[in-house]
């Protein structure tokens, strides 16, 4: 635990001289407008004045989420055209397309979504597809699946980035399967969302030797082209340790093709990486490679942090306080409820995790980068490497003073623990100018938890909104996301036969009476389908979550959710929820873009603060994160809340040159196009 001065000083930055949101969902430190056109506000007794002259800027009350601030508009925005299939192929085994993310492939300032059906289908003789739908500008979207040329391309996922510096959005397309013939690929784009193979990408000769389980584009030795970071080893795919799989280094020249540098990773171990994430931690101007590895029975599951040093990696998950923790399960008095460290043991020797979603972001607003990371973690005592492996984690970066090393303080924060976390996400979904987190959850642990008193362990999407103090209040379950309260209309009497099944329509399938359906038109409960195994089945809105995605779909100013449905039996669709809450408050959107010369296209790595008198926001230009490549916006959104209207932007690009802007000089609520190396246009 931190000293209550670093507290004060953490509270002091998280608040920015803004009024803050108190736990109990009021907000005593608003004040009130003054005639002399300040607004007070008091931190720890301290007055703090901030002008708010600048015309069109009036800080106010922010709303507190209370409930239904999501709502659900997945079938009318159009993404569930042809995500899932009453009638399957044969052979099918999951039927969806549940791994997704966010890209504008066609260049017009509005994210479109992309869907990956899942492993294992190929293998028993159905080939992977990809969805791609178009963004109508209006919360709506069409499918542009063939169209773009990507629907039949036989890979696992792909990752975004534009690898020729032509100013639009091209593809790396990954295997994460043994699969024979197959190879992974770059794919071109015209600008319009078209998209073409690359013959000699130089991933040809790879072909049934390294299985991609996700991958991130950024450039990694600052020449203005972007390169590739691979991780090889993953669960997904059912690669194990044992067959020593090793992540991969890649440099791209400009032209689509790219170098195998993997050497550069220096002493690279064999590992199952499930997630990969880039940011700058260490506030040096160059990116630094986050690996979150799974799991605790194969090289007991430490995390990578490879430290860029000029182009040549070094891990030192050791040193920084990344590759694995000293606590435990936080869900058992053994281990002191995870504060407890493990005995007999060191920081190269603790338990590491089950490790799969990660994210980098400045979570406490002081400026520095820090990671919050989903794992699965199995509260056993009798089992030694699952009593004592990490869980989510909340690492907090201790910035220069500290080395640049990182403290879990989840517990601290009020993280509940859940078996079955997956993927994560940082996002401030309320625009409030506090970082909150997001949470998808594998439903195969509920049986061991109460539906009710223990909800919270259960796997319904988690969204923890950031208090004043710093703490993390869970507000899922009531936010329109999750519907825990609705009945399933069938009895699920278990049943042999038909005769077993007594309530009116109801059949015997899959050993539970159940209403059976061909179509869709014959479920007739509120939020039902036809699964594919031929009965009406609950959509279970939003359980058992695959990866997830943030993107303002509509320009309206706060983040809309993107979900991945996953069913690991018939199949599920997707879900998309509108954000009705962030656009009440204050916020700026920025679209950040280099010149392709100095800076490349993308500009990862891209760092932009908004500096107030008394603290900062700060936010970076990434591709893609986590499990699966899990895609959000590539723009960047600062929520403003109720902080000063006077205030400075302030940007550093990856080739170190840096730029502000004055509050006044731009419009508030709107998107500007930020490009190298001093343009803020609208």
């Amino acid at each position: 635990m931190r000293s209550t001065t670093l507290l004060i000083l953490f509270l002091w930055a998280c608040g920015g001289g803004g009024a803050t949101t108190a736990d109990q969902g009021t907000n005593p430190a608003d004040g009130a407008q003054s005639d002399t056109g300040t607004s007070t506000n008091e931190i720890h007794g301290e007055e703090i004045k901030a002008d708010v002259s600048i015309p069109g800027c009036e800080p106010g009350l922010v709303p507190v989420p209370s409930e239904n601030f999501f709502t659900d508009i997945s079938d009318q925005s159009g993404i569930r055209v042809g995500n899932y299939s009453e009638n399957p192929p044969v052979g099918t085994i999951i039927n969806d397309h549940s791994r997704l993310g966010f890209a504008d492939i066609n260049g017009d300032g509005f994210d479109d979504i992309v869907m990956h059906s899942l492993y294992p289908n190929p293998q028993n003789g159905v080939p992977f597809e990809h969805l791609v739908f178009m963004n109508n500008g209006d919360g709506t979207f069409s499918d542009f699946s063939d169209e773009s040329g990507l629907r039949n391309v036989q890979s696992g996922f792909f990752a975004f980035g534009d690898v020729d510096n032509d100013g639009d959005q091209d593809v790396f397309s990954g295997i994460d399967i043994p699969f024979p013939g197959l190879s992974h690929q770059i794919f071109l784009n015209d600008g319009e969302g078209h998209f073409e193979a690359v013959i000699g990408s130089g991933f040809e000769s790879y072909t049934n030797k390294t299985h991609a389980g996700n991958a991130v584009f950024a450039d990694f030795n600052n020449d203005t082209t972007l390169d590739l970071y691979m991780g090889n080893g993953h669960t997904g795919g059912g690669i194990t340790a044992a067959e020593q799989i090793y992540d991969g280094l890649f440099l791209g020249d400009g032209t689509g093709s790219f170098v195998d540098m993997s050497a550069n990773l220096q002493n690279n171990p064999p590992m199952l990486s499930n997630g990969t994430v880039v940011c700058d931690y260490d506030d040096d101007g160059d990116l630094d490679i986050f690996v979150s590895v799974y799991g605790v029975s194969n090289g007991n599951g430490r995390n990578i942090l490879w430290r860029n040093n000029n182009g040549s990696f070094e891990n030192v998950a050791v040193d920084a306080g990344f590759a694995s923790q000293a606590g435990g399960n936080p869900y058992l008095a053994s281990t002191g409820y995870g504060l407890d460290p493990e005995p007999g043991k060191g920081p190269t020797s603790y338990m590491g995790g089950n490790g799969f979603g990660l994210a980098c972001a400045d979570i406490n607003n002081d400026g520095y980068m820090d990671i919050f990371q989903t794992s699965i973690s199995h509260p056993e005592d009798g089992t030694p490497n699952r009593k004592w492996s990490d869980p989510s984690l909340v690492l907090i970066n201790s910035g220069p003073e500290g080395g640049f090393t990182f403290t879990n303080e989840g517990y601290e924060r009020g993280l509940p623990f859940a078996e079955g976390d997956v993927d994560g996400a940082v996002v401030d979904f309320d625009n409030d100018g506090r970082l909150d987190l997001s949470l998808s959850r594998d439903s195969k642990y509920d049986s061991s938890y109460d539906p009710v008193s223990q909800i919270e362990q259960r796997s319904w999407f988690g969204l923890m909104h950031q208090q004043a103090d710093g703490s993390f209040q869970s507000v899922g379950i009531a936010s329109g996301i999750n519907i825990p309260d609705i009945g399933v209309r069938a009895s699920l009497t278990s049943c042999v036969n038909d005769s077993t099944c007594t309530e009116a329509g109801e059949q015997c399938l899959k050993d539970r009476c159940r209403h059976p359906c061909t179509t869709a038109s014959d479920c007739t409960g509120e939020h039902e389908y036809c699964h594919a195994q031929g009965f009406c089945k609950h959509l279970a809105t939003m359980k058992k979550a695959q990866n997830h995605a943030w993107s303002d779909i509509d320009h309206d100013g706060d983040l809309d959710l993107l979900v991945g449905g996953r069913d690991t039996g018939g199949g599920r669709p997707n879900f998309l929820f509108r954000n009705d809450i962030g656009s009440s408050n204050r916020w700026i959107g920025l679209q950040v873009s280099g010149d392709g010369v100095a800076v490349h296209r993308d500009a990862v790595g891209t760092r932009v603060q908004i500096r107030f008198a008394d603290g900062v926001m700060t936010r970076h230009v990434h591709l893609s994160r986590g499990m699966h490549n899990s895609m959000d916006s590539k723009a960047l959104l600062f929520g403003l809340g109720d902080f000063p209207c006077t205030y400075t932007v302030e940007v550093r690009w990856p080739d170190g040159t840096e730029v502000s802007f004055a509050s006044g000089s731009f419009s508030e609520k709107t998107y500007l196009k930020l490009s190298y190396p001093d343009q803020l246009t609208p």
